[in-house]
């Protein structure tokens, strides 16, 4: 008597479909919402969602969010070289001073614009007399000085004494 050999099968592979391929490249390149990527793949938006669950749909759209990245910062590298080339092209050509200005700027910042912000506040504010309007939950914070308090708490005792 032999045993008997017990030979497993390895699972089936599953496949995503063309559809669901066609709604996760919508998401991932257009930026589409599940249901916007269903309906441009001509899929229901539960079926869309359904399949998104499946972890070899989840996998394709791994892959598929990592490929786009890559293409877009090689992309990226480009338009940033190119964006190079027009500055020093306007550096060197422009009539307006200011343009030729703020490409030198942009060029000595490494490509950053806007490198700064400038914040201005102004602490010399007067209050303004009349009135204001207050909004229904707002509330309102009077700032004194602790002589006032001190005086308005004590003129408020010798008033309960009297």
């Amino acid at each position: 008597m032999g045993m008997s050999k017990i030979h497993s099968l390895p699972a089936p592979k599953t496949r995503v479909s063309a559809k669901v391929r066609k709604a996760i490249e919508a998401r991932v390149r257009q930026g589409a919402s599940i249901a916007v990527a269903a309906k441009h793949a001509g899929m229901s938006r539960n079926g869309f969602a359904k399949a998104l669950l499946r972890p070899p749909v989840q996998e394709y759209l791994r892959k598929t969010q990592e490929a786009y990245v890559i293409e877009v910062e090689a992309s990226r590298a480009v338009f940033q070289a190119r964006a190079f080339e027009v500055a020093l092209e306007l550096m060197t050509t422009a009539k307006s001073e200011a343009v030729r200005a703020r490409m030198a700027e942009f060029l000595a910042a490494g490509g950053k614009a806007g490198g700064s912000v400038n914040v201005h506040v102004d602490a010399r504010q007067m209050p303004i007399a009349g009135y204001e309007y207050v909004r229904p939950g707002q509330r309102v914070v009077d700032i004194v000085s602790v002589e006032n308090l001190l005086e308005n708490v004590e003129q408020n005792q010798s008033d309960a004494e009297t």
